[in-house]
């Protein structure tokens, strides 16, 4: 197709040194994710055994604190 002067989807015409549209995409979404780790796992201290946001409940035995 080169001949024509025809360019296939997604090629590049010039070499970019710099981040592309994707890479900040990336950079978005994976800060986003970050914020809504820390998000949960604050939330799942605030009702955590003991205030700890890894430890378990016993099932059946869900103490909540009070409000």
């Amino acid at each position: 197709m080169s001949q024509f002067g025809m360019q296939m989807p997604g090629g590049r015409a010039r070499k970019s040194s710099g981040p592309d549209v994707y890479t900040g995409l990336l950079v978005v979404a994976t800060a986003a994710m970050l914020a809504a780790c820390v998000v949960v796992f604050m939330q799942a201290g605030t009702i955590g055994k003991g205030g700890s946001a890894i430890a378990l409940q016993e099932p059946g035995n869900v103490v909540l604190p009070p409000k």
